[in-house]
């Protein structure tokens, strides 16, 4: 079953809450409404009772003119009173006047204290009778009931009633139809994003959301898919030039062995011709198990995927065992290795190892022979840590400089060795610590930055042997 729509579900609910409390204020106005015509019906009832008292009582002793004459001359006009005498003790009825004058729920066992009785008759009226002692010169005690019809004050609450009924319905109708029209109004920004999306492909990825003129918590979810696309627009464009360097440095391995084999395999060669044909094949071979490993490594960091546990790393440890492995490299291309500096960081020793590794590799095989290459640690005031590898060598182009931590370039030394990916898998480990890598080229020297976020401390000094801390 396919869900309501917002707008609906909106307006149904507005409609239960409205109907609930539309109920409610017809009961409050109907109880209000009873209770105060009860309260004047009384009210005017106790006063016509003591007009009529007062007028029997007051009245001067006249043989020719009784006192149900002047009784009946009081009540003349009023067709809803009805009047009854009785006896001191109430159970004798000594005169009545009106329709309902000698009714049995007169009876005073009905009543026996209260001044004042509700009730209803027969013939389906409903009355307010009142009460009181009435004394008329000449005559013994007596009793006065004055009874009133309320019929009018009940047609009035039935009137009321089938007047609620009736427009409640309507009333209710109109408020679910304004709110579903405000709800669906309400949406028009999440159809504009849906209409968005709609047109959103892989390769059209620069589309955005309208966020004008849009409520403040719309504006928001807006701000946040047009971010959200910047970055899939990004990573797409990162992965559609990764794909192609993968396949141009893939494609030439490839098709060196390819046709390496079929040149072998194009007529009979001794065992040596095959052997070397081997060799060569298995070199690049090799070349390609290190572009995968390297492209596996940098998956992983990308998706931050823990690469084993992190722990305090005493980076000129890592610096200096780095520097011995390359300590024959550098020999043979007439250059010294030194370390100077200590710092302690917070990350993966096997990882910062192959930072430097990856730094120091590439900054002996640019150096100018005679010179020296520097690993520098030390901390900043801000408390960034940082890992510098300094060389005398080549000054690399200013517009080349921005692109050599990019995956598979290589600038405009593509014919030396190595496959584009190292300072590549440099920034990703950097990153993968929270901190970056940089690097300078200025009057000769070209100089790598590794940068660690300011969350460790600088290591007491340590008697380190000058310049020559890779010996």
């Amino acid at each position: 079953m396919r869900p309501m729509s917002l707008a609906l579900r909106l307006g149904l609910m507005v409609t239960g809450v409205g109907l609930l409390l539309a109920i409610l204020l017809v009961v409050m106005v109907y109880s209000v409404l009873d209770r105060e015509l009860g309260r004047r019906a009384a009210d005017q009832l106790q006063a016509k009772l003591g007009q009529i008292q007062h007028s029997l009582e007051e009245r001067p002793t006249d043989p020719k003119a009784p006192w149900q004459h002047s009784l009946a001359d009081t009540l003349l006009g009023h067709e809803e009173l009805s009047v009854t005498v009785l006896s001191a003790t109430g159970d004798t009825p000594l005169y009545g006047l009106g329709s309902h004058a000698y009714a049995d729920e007169l009876r005073p066992e009905r009543w026996p204290d209260a001044q004042t009785l509700a009730w209803h008759s027969d013939d389906g009226h409903d009355l307010l009778t009142a009460r009181a002692n009435l004394t008329i010169p000449g005559l013994p005690p007596l009793q006065l009931l004055l009874s009133q019809d309320r019929s009018n004050d009940s047609f009035l609450l039935d009137a009321f009633l089938r007047a609620a009924l009736i427009s409640l319905p309507i009333l209710l109708l109109l408020i679910g139809a304004a709110a579903w029209w405000t709800g669906y109004q309400g949406l028009a920004p999440l159809r504009r994003f849906r209409r968005t999306a709609r047109s959103i492909t892989t390769r059209q990825l620069t589309l955005r959301v309208d966020d004008t003129n849009l409520p403040a918590e719309v504006a928001e979810l807006a701000t946040a898919l047009n971010t959200m696309l910047e970055r899939l627009n990004a990573g797409v464009q990162l992965l559609d030039r990764f794909a192609d360097d993968v396949a141009h440095e893939l494609r030439t391995p490839l098709g060196i062995l390819i046709g390496r084999t079929q040149m072998i395999l194009s007529r009979k060669r001794d065992e040596t011709a095959y052997q070397q044909a081997l060799e060569e094949s298995l070199d690049e071979l090799d070349r390609l198990s290190r572009i995968v490993t390297d492209m596996l490594l940098l998956a992983r960091l990308d998706s931050h995927e823990p690469l084993s546990s992190l722990g305090k790393v005493a980076v000129e440890h890592e610096a200096l065992r780095v520097c011995s492995l390359f300590e024959a490299y550098a020999e043979a291309r007439e250059l010294e290795l030194a370390v100077e500096g200590q710092l302690l960081v917070e990350g993966d020793t096997l990882m910062i190892q192959r930072a430097i590794s990856n730094v120091l590799s590439n900054a002996i095989r640019h150096a100018y022979p005679g010179t020296e290459v520097t690993v520098t640690l030390f901390r900043r005031e801000d408390g960034v840590g940082c890992v510098a590898v300094t060389n005398q060598g080549p000054p690399i182009a200013t517009e080349e400089l921005p692109r050599l931590f990019e995956r598979f370039y290589r600038g405009s030394d593509r014919h030396t060795a190595g496959n584009g990916l190292g300072l590549a898998i440099v920034r990703a480990i950097m990153a993968y610590h929270g901190g970056g890598a940089c690097v300078e080229c200025s009057e000769g020297q070209t100089r790598f930055l590794l940068k660690f976020p300011p969350s460790s401390y600088l290591l007491p000094p340590l008697a380190v042997n000058g310049s020559n801390g890779a010996q």
